[in-house]
């Protein structure tokens, strides 16, 4: 293994790519460890017809020390590309060690398909359009055990972690510790959002949507929404106009701040319709002076919540509710007990099955 790590870092002086042979017209490369042979196999994917895949060298940490181009630290992904990083040994890591300001990856156009596999994408920074670790514009982005993580949105921009606008899937993964200037602490999603076994945790937003500001469409399962602060609405979860779900997931210690603002766990806003199944709203908290609904906010007329069994309980907020707060809009309780809020449960005659 000593031999094996020598010569890949002798190698990486080399900075070029060795191809291997293609399988059914799939390309595959190995990229030896440094940021510009990392580079030129992307570039060259993007030249290639068909999928191709990049695999990463063993226990590599790519060090990206300026951008490639803009403020993208790798050439912009616009064909179909995975990275796979190692399986054995320390996990591949990608990140920004620099003065200048940009992001990891930029994912663009509706032909763009980006995969990661198996790595932790750090340390981004992000102009004025946001995606401080990863910007997806109108393209399919899929994460399988990656960690998205300290990653910075600036500028008054969304999506500290990831900007989406296409298709975002995410599955046994980690988004952690990411910021963002405006929504979206960890992710903002404005296209589709397909989540599944993934933490998200540690994420803060100066606006709403501290661990998540979802737009358009959310699946949410097996996951874990924890420990997000938000300065207005939704430190855990901002749901706006969209169709979504989230089932078998734990939502607790998120928090907002901001004076007069509702969810320290979810906000649901926009037109949604939320449906919770199996999912426990634990210990949220609403902290600005006249904060509501520690748990669950449903913002107004046209939007829904339904949840079945799930539980709402050890909520907190400054004002009545702390448990669930409905402004005019839909509630609905199956087998869901809504208890031990404080100050109170739920706004007062406006949700059937809930009492103080």
């Amino acid at each position: 293994m000593n031999k094996l790590r020598t010569l890949a870092c002798t190698a990486a002086a080399l900075a070029t790519v060795v191809a291997l042979p293609a399988a059914d017209a799939h390309a595959q490369s190995i990229v030896l460890c440094s940021q510009a042979a990392l580079r030129t196999a992307i570039t060259q994917a993007n030249a290639a017809p068909g999928p191709n895949t990049l695999f990463l060298a063993p226990g590599c940490t790519y060090t990206l020390t300026a951008p490639d181009n803009g403020t993208n630290g790798l050439p912009v992904v616009t064909s179909d590309i995975t990275v796979v990083g190692s399986l054995l040994g320390t996990q591949n890591v990608i990140r920004r060690q620099s003065a200048a300001a940009f992001r990891i990856f930029s994912v663009q156009g509706p032909n763009a398909r980006l995969t990661l596999n198996n790595l932790t994408v750090r340390d981004g920074r992000s102009g004025s359009d946001g995606g401080g670790g990863i910007l997806n514009v109108g393209g399919a982005l899929t994460l399988n055990s990656v960690e998205v993580t300290s990653n910075l949105a600036e500028f008054n921009s969304a999506g500290g972690g990831i900007w989406s606008s296409g298709a975002l899937t995410v599955r046994n993964s980690a988004v952690s510790f990411n910021r963002a200037t405006n929504n979206g602490g960890g992710l903002a999603s404005f296209g589709t959002a397909t989540i599944s076994n993934t933490t998200v945790t540690g994420n803060t937003a100066r606006d709403s949507g501290g661990g998540m500001d979802a737009r358009g469409g959310l699946t949410l399962t097996n996951s874990r929404v924890t420990d997000n602060a938000a300065g207005a609405n939704g430190g855990g979860i901002d749901a706006f106009a969209l169709t979504g779900t989230v089932t078998d997931t734990l939502v607790r210690g998120n928090t907002i701040a901001g004076d007069a603002t509702a969810g320290g766990g979810v906000l649901n806003e926009g037109g949604s319709t939320l449906t919770l199944e199996r999912t426990t709203v634990f210990a949220n908290r609403s902290l600005g002076s006249g904060g509501q609904g520690g748990g669950i906010a449903n913002s107004g007329a046209g939007d829904t919540v339904n949840l079945r069994n799930s539980s709402v309980s050890y909520n907190y907020a400054m004002s009545a509710p702390g448990g669930i707060f409905n402004n005019g809009g839909t509630v609905s309780l199956t087998a869901t007990p809504v208890v031990e809020n404080h100050p109170t449960n739920c706004s007062p005659g406006v949700i059937a099955g809930c009492t103080n």
